[in-house]
C-alpha cells in the first residue's frame, strides 16, 4: 500500500486538486459569459461580506480573494474526510458505501446552500453547472486516491459497496 504520505498530505493534495478543478470550471464559464471572476465575486459578496443582494455585474476584488481562500479551505477540510474514508475503505468494506454517500452530498451541498440562502444568486448557478463542476472535482480527487491506493481496484471488483 502507498501510505508513505500522511493523512494531511493526502487531504491537502486531493483538496487542492478538487478546488482547482471547480475554480477552473467556473472561471472558464465566467470568461465565456463575458464576466471574469463573477462566481467568486458573487459568492464572496453573499457568504463572506454578508451582502443579501450581491451585484453579479460588478466584480468586487475583496470578495474574490476572500471566497477563493474560503473555497480552498473548504475543499481541504472536505478532503480530510474523504481521505480518512478512503483509508478505511481499503480495509473495511462497509465504509465504501459511506464514500458513495459523501459523493452524493458533495454533489448537492453547494447547490442547495446557495438556493436556500438566495434564490436570486441561485439563478446564476444552474444545477447542471454545479453538478458538472462537482463531478469533475470528485473525478480529479478519485483519480488521485486511485493512484495512491492501487489495491482499491481489486477490492472494489470483489465488493464494490461492502457486504
Amino acid at each position: 500500500m502507498m501510505r508513505d504520505h500522511g493523512l494531511f498530505t493526502e487531504a491537502t493534495d486531493s483538496g487542492f486538486l478538487g478546488g482547482i478543478t471547480v475554480a477552473v470550471w467556473f472561471l472558464v464559464r465566467d470568461l465565456l459569459a463575458g464576466h471574469p471572476l463573477r462566481t467568486p465575486s458573487v459568492l464572496g459578496q453573499l457568504f463572506l461580506l454578508g451582502e443579501p443582494h450581491p451585484d453579479p455585474n460588478n466584480m468586487v476584488f475583496g470578495a474574490v480573494v476572500l471566497y477563493t481562500a474560503f473555497h480552498f479551505i473548504a475543499f481541504v477540510l472536505f478532503a480530510f474526510l474523504a481521505a480518512a474514508l478512503v483509508r478505511l475503505a481499503v480495509d473495511q468494506p462497509a465504509v465504501r458505501f459511506a464514500l458513495l454517500l459523501l459523493f452524493v452530498a458533495f454533489e448537492f451541498c453547494f447547490y442547495v446552500v446557495v438556493n436556500v440562502v438566495s434564490q436570486e444568486v441561485g439563478g446564476l448557478f444552474p444545477l447542471w453547472t454545479v453538478m458538472a463542476a462537482n463531478l469533475l472535482a470528485a473525478l480529479a480527487m478519485a483519480i488521485y486516491f486511485w493512484r495512491r491506493y492501487p489495491e482499491l481496484g481489486g477490492i472494489l471488483k470483489q465488493e464494490p459497496l461492502g457486504a
